[in-house]
């Protein structure tokens, strides 16, 4: 495990401070490494939607879209996006 030492500014220490204080985190270690792996979660989060609109963008230019012409189209779309996003999270379908 690495060992990084910084100065934060006073705000930051007041806020670490103050949950550290009504409990809500058990020390400023602990709140550093859940900021920490939030922000890497949220940038991993990024890079998926970056990748997701390149895909899409290519297969546009590759000819393979789908038109929405009516709320048919709509609710069909809808569904199965979410469904591709239910099966990348592996949440179970409702049958």
């Amino acid at each position: 495990m690495g060992v990084i030492q910084i100065q934060l500014p006073d705000h930051l220490q007041q806020v670490i401070d103050r949950e550290v204080a009504e409990g809500r985190i058990a020390s400023q270690s602990a709140f550093l490494i859940e900021a920490a792996q939030r922000f890497v979660e949220e940038i991993a989060l990024e890079d998926e939607i970056v990748c997701e609109a390149i895909a899409g963008i290519a297969d546009a230019e590759a000819g393979r879209y789908v038109t929405v012409a009516t709320p048919a189209d709509a609710a069909k779309l809808h569904f199965a996006a979410m469904a591709r996003l239910r099966a990348k999270l592996g949440v179970r379908q409702h049958e």
